[in-house]
C-alpha cells in the first residue's frame, strides 16, 4: 500500500490515481447568535476509498456539499471543525489540498466568451506547473476533452445569456473537465446531475464511473437520481438534518438495512430505490407521523451494519496512519501570481477587446456625449461673454461628473462574475489581487483610447483653451477614478441592484461639494472636510485651470462677489490660491484618489466575501 501511494505522489502530474480519504468525529458547528453552536454535521466517521463511486444522500440542509467543502479543505467563515481529517493516513499540509482535489461546484461557472478548447487551455495555463511545456499543457487539455466526451463541442463558444453556446449537459461536462485538468488524486461533485434531464444525468454518471475506473476516488452528492445512474454508484453515506449519518457502506446493501430496520420496499408502487430512500428518512412515505419521529441515526447506530461499518473503519484507519502517504511532495502553490496575470490579460482581457457587448458601453456613451457636446457648445470655449464663460465652467463640471455617473456600465463587469471568481479563487488559480490588477489593467488600457477619442472631439469643437494634453490627462485619470470607484462599490455591495443604487448615491454627494453647485468658501465649516474628499473638486479644478489660467478670458473681472467686488472666474470659484491654484497639484491628488479607490477595490475583491460556505 505504500509503495502504490508513494507512487501517486510521484505520478501526480502524468497519471491520474486515487488517494483513500478517512475522517473521525468529524463535526461542524456554527454559532448562533453567540448563545450555542449549531452543528451541520455531527460525530461523523467514514472512509472514502479511490476506485470506489461514493454517492451522498439526504434530503436538503442535511450537511452533504458542507461535508464535502470540510474534507475538499473549502470550509471558511466563523463555523468551528472538530475531529480528524486524513489523506492517506496523513494529515494534508496547507495549500495542499487545492492540488490534492478537484472540485466540481453545483451551479456552471464558466467564461461565456471562450471556447471549450480556450477554456480548458485557460484552466491549465492557471493550475498546471511552469515546468510543463505548452506541448504538455495542449496534451493535457486533449485528453481531458477526449475522457469527457468533448470532441464535438471542442470549438463552440460556451455561450451566456445573451449568447447561444454549449448545451447543459456539456456544460456540467466541461466543469468536471476544469476539474481535472490538474490530475487531482480526489474529486468533490457538488449535484452534477442537477439540472439535467435523465440521459444527460446518466451519461454524467457513466463519464464518473470511468473515472473510478481508473483509480481515483470520487464522491458526488446527489439528491434524486435515475435508478440506472444510482446503480452505478458503489458506496452510499446518508445524512439526515443535523449533519448524522443514518447509513454508510455498499449500495447493494442499503435496502437491507432499512427493511431489517422496519421499513420494507413497497413493491409495485412505482418506486425506484433512491427515491425510496429519500422519502422514508424525510417522512414522505408511510404514515408522516410515525415516519417524522423515527430518528434515522440511532436506528443506524445501534445495527449491525453500524457496528461492522465502524471496526472495518477503524481498522482502515489504523493500516494507513501505520503507513502514511508521504503529501510533503505534493505541490502547495501553483504557477504563481505572475503567470496567473499573464493567463489573465491574454485569454479573458483580449477576448473581452473582440467581444461588442463589452466594448459597446464603454465606447457607445463617450460617441453619443462627445456629439452632444460638440453640437450644443460648438466653439463656445475662446468667447469671453459671461454667460458662454459660465456654460464652459458647467460643461467642464459635468464632463467630470459624467465619468463618476458613467461609471455604473463597468460595475456589472464584477458583480456578474463573482461566481467564477470565487470558484477560481478557491481552486488556487489566483489571488484577489492578481484579479483586480487585470481588471485594471484591461480597463486602463482601453480607457486611454475611450478618453483620447472623447478629447479629440469635445476639446477642438468646442474651441477650448489651454494645453490639450493637460486635458485628456485629467479626464482620462477622472475617468480612472470613476473606474476603480465602481469596482471598490462592486466589491462590497451584496448584489448588483446595491452597488448601481450606492454608486451614482456617493457621485451625486461629490457633485455637492465639487465646487460649482457651492462655491468652496461658502461651504458650512462643518461640510469643509467632506469637500477635499470630492474626487470631483480637483477634477474640475485643474480642467478650469487649464482653461482659464493665463488666458484672456481667464484675466477677465466679469464676476462679482457678495461686496460686489469684481473677480475673475478662478477667483470666483476660490481657485486663485494653494492647492487648487496649481494643476499638477490637483492632477497628483486626483492620481492618488485613484489609488486609494483602487487598493479598497483590491482589499473589498481579497476580503469580502458574498458566498457563504
Amino acid at each position: 500500500m505504500t509503495a502504490g501511494n508513494l507512487e501517486v505522489v510521484s505520478e501526480l502530474q502524468t497519471e491520474m490515481k486515487g488517494i483513500p480519504i478517512t475522517f473521525a468525529d468529524l463535526s461542524y458547528c456554527v454559532p448562533v447568535k453567540k448563545k450555542y453552536p449549531l452543528y451541520i454535521l455531527k460525530g461523523l466517521n467514514g472512509v472514502f476509498q479511490p476506485g470506489r463511486l461514493t454517492a451522498l444522500m439526504g434530503p436538503s440542509g442535511s450537511g452533504k456539499t458542507t461535508l464535502m467543502d470540510v474534507l475538499a479543505g473549502r470550509k471558511r467563515g466563523a463555523g468551528t471543525i472538530e475531529g480528524e481529517v486524513l489523506y492517506g493516513g496523513a494529515a494534508a499540509p496547507a495549500g495542499a489540498l487545492k492540488h490534492l482535489c478537484g472540485y466540481v461546484e453545483q451551479f456552471d461557472t464558466l467564461i461565456g466568451e471562450l471556447s471549450v478548447d480556450q477554456m480548458l487551455m485557460y484552466t491549465a495555463e492557471m493550475k498546471l506547473p511552469l515546468s510543463l511545456s505548452k506541448d504538455k499543457k495542449r496534451q493535457r487539455v486533449d485528453e481531458v476533452i477526449t475522457k469527457l466526451r468533448l470532441e464535438k463541442c471542442r470549438h463552440t463558444v460556451i455561450g451566456n445569456v445573451l449568447k447561444r453556446g454549449i448545451s447543459g449537459g456539456q456544460s456540467k461536462r466541461v466543469n468536471i473537465a476544469l476539474a481535472l485538468i490538474s490530475n487531482p488524486m480526489v474529486v468533490f461533485l457538488d449535484e452534477p446531475t442537477s439540472g439535467l434531464d435523465s440521459t444527460m444525468a446518466n451519461e454524467v454518471c457513466q463519464i464518473l464511473k470511468e473515472l473510478v475506473k481508473e483509480g481515483c476516488t470520487v464522491i458526488a452528492t446527489v439528491h434524486s437520481p435515475t435508478s440506472f445512474a444510482f446503480s452505478l454508484f458503489d458506496e452510499v453515506m446518508m445524512l439526515q438534518s443535523g449533519g448524522a449519518v443514518v447509513y454508510s457502506g455498499m449500495v447493494t446493501n442499503v435496502k437491507d438495512h432499512f427493511q431489517a430496520c422496519g421499513f420494507p420496499f413497497p413493491q409495485g408502487q412505482g418506486y425506484s430505490l433512491p427515491d425510496w430512500l429519500v422519502d422514508t428518512t424525510s417522512g414522505a412515505t408511510g404514515e408522516a407521523e410515525v415516519k417524522t419521529q423515527v430518528d434515522f441515526a440511532a436506528l443506524w447506530a445501534k445495527s449491525p451494519s453500524s457496528e461492522a461499518y465502524l471496526k472495518a473503519h477503524g481498522e482502515e484507519v489504523q493500516r494507513l496512519k501505520a503507513s502514511p502517504v508521504n503529501l510533503k511532495t505534493l505541490p502547495t502553490k501553483g504557477p504563481g501570481q505572475l503567470k496567473a496575470l499573464q493567463t489573465l490579460l491574454a485569454y479573458r482581457m483580449m477576448k473581452h477587446y473582440k467581444s461588442p457587448e463589452f466594448l459597446g458601453p464603454r465606447f457607445g456613451d463617450k460617441i453619443f456625449m462627445s456629439l452632444l457636446s460638440m453640437s450644443l457648445y460648438w466653439g463656445i470655449g475662446d468667447k469671453s461673454d459671461v454667460q458662454s464663460m459660465q456654460s464652459t465652467a458647467a460643461v467642464l463640471f459635468f464632463f467630470c461628473a459624467l465619468c463618476g455617473y458613467g461609471a455604473a456600465a463597468f460595475v456589472p463587469s464584477l458583480t456578474l462574475e463573482r461566481a467564477l471568481f470565487f470558484r477560481e479563487q478557491a481552486d488556487g488559480c489566483y489571488i484577489g489581487v492578481t484579479y483586480y490588477i487585470a481588471k485594471f489593467i484591461e480597463e486602463a488600457v482601453l480607457c486611454t483610447f475611450t478618453s483620447t477619442f472623447f478629447s479629440i472631439i469635445v476639446f477642438f469643437a468646442m474651441n477650448l483653451q489651454g494645453n490639450f494634453f493637460i486635458f485628456a490627462a485629467t479626464y482620462f485619470a477622472t475617468s480612472m477614478v470613476g473606474i476603480v470607484l465602481a469596482y471598490a462599490v462592486a466589491a462590497v455591495a451584496p448584489t448588483m441592484e446595491a452597488a448601481n443604487a450606492l454608486l451614482p448615491t456617493y457621485v451625486t454627494t461629490c457633485m455637492y461639494f465639487g465646487g460649482l453647485f457651492i462655491v468652496f468658501d461658502k461651504i458650512p465649516i462643518g461640510w469643509e472636510w467632506y469637500s477635499w474628499t470630492s474626487f470631483l473638486r480637483y477634477a474640475w479644478g485643474a480642467l478650469m485651470l487649464n482653461q482659464f489660467k493665463d488666458q484672456d478670458t481667464g484675466k477677465l473681472k466679469v464676476f462679482f462677489d457678495s461686496d460686489g467686488q469684481s473677480m475673475t472666474i478662478l477667483e470666483f470659484y476660490n481657485m486663485d490660491e494653494g492647492i487648487m491654484d496649481s494643476v499638477g497639484a490637483c492632477l497628483g491628488i486626483l492620481a492618488g484618489l485613484c489609488v486609494i479607490f483602487g487598493s479598497l477595490g483590491a482589499l473589498g475583491v481579497t476580503y469580502v466575501s458574498h458566498v457563504k460556505r
